[in-house]
């Protein structure tokens, strides 16, 4: 275990890149992502469905982290068995247990209820509400994200 420990140092400079680059990206996307639904319908988008799936179609993308992940754990065991000083098992691809599974299945269900009612909703109402709506969901997104850290 030791081996692993020193086969992966911590990068200052890395992680503050990867926080930086989390953040331009969630300032892009928050507000960008709302206006883009809206742009659709305005010039003439009658499907709710297609919105609601680009709202959700950020998920491929979380994929290559997690495959870098795993080729890194995968390599990691691979130096630690060569040089005889591994203990524990190979690493799984995946790491969850069933119920945390079952959790993040029931989480994407209702996240892809809540795109497609989104959408529905950037359909039908008129713009100034959506406006109105679309501005203070950010201030309502702080807040509530600073109540839940809090706890």
């Amino acid at each position: 275990m030791a081996e692993a420990a020193q086969a992966n140092p911590s990068n200052p400079a890395l992680k503050k890149f990867l926080l930086v680059l989390n953040c331009i990206m969630l300032c892009a996307g928050t507000p960008g992502g709302p206006l883009v639904t809206r742009l659709y319908f305005i010039h003439g988008g009658k499907r709710v469905w297609l919105p609601s799936f680009l709202e959700g179609a950020g998920w491929p993308l979380m994929i290559i982290p997690l495959i870098i992940s795993y080729i890194h754990r995968r390599r990691q065991w691979a130096i630690a068995t060569a040089k005889g000083g591994c203990s524990y098992p190979a690493p799984r691809l995946f790491q969850l247990k069933p119920f945390l599974f079952a959790s993040a299945v029931v989480a994407g269900v209702l996240t892809g209820l809540d795109a497609y009612l989104y959408a529905y909703g950037v359909e039908r109402i008129p713009v100034s509400t959506v406006t109105l709506i679309l501005s203070t969901q950010l201030a309502f997104t702080a807040g509530f994200a600073y109540l839940l850290v809090k706890q």
